[in-house]
């Protein structure tokens, strides 16, 4: 028995041929756009941590200038009260 095909099937089943590989094609283009995806929240978090250490270098940097702040009021207090005392009379400083 021999079957015979009308041009619509033949045309329909190229249809569906085309349009099989075309969704084989977009799943991949979706595999490589999760690759994608997953390697930039990648690196975000990588970026996300190196920020995280930079601002705590950052705090650290700011407290340190704070104290020599505080060192150098202190020492501009002694070396007033030392320019005022009786034994500095008469002597030059920087």
């Amino acid at each position: 028995m021999e079957v015979k095909f009308r041009k619509q099937d033949k045309d329909c089943t190229q249809v569906l041929k085309n349009h099989f590989e075309q969704n084989e094609y977009n799943g991949e283009r979706l595999d490589r756009h999760r690759e994608d995806i997953n390697a930039a929240n990648k690196a975000i978090k990588r970026l996300e941590r190196h920020m995280n250490r930079l601002e705590a270098k950052v705090q650290t940097q700011e407290e340190t200038i704070e104290a020599l702040e505080g060192v150098i009021e202190n020492q501009q207090v002694v070396m007033a009260r030392f320019r005022s005392c009786e034994c500095a009379k008469g002597r030059t400083f920087g």
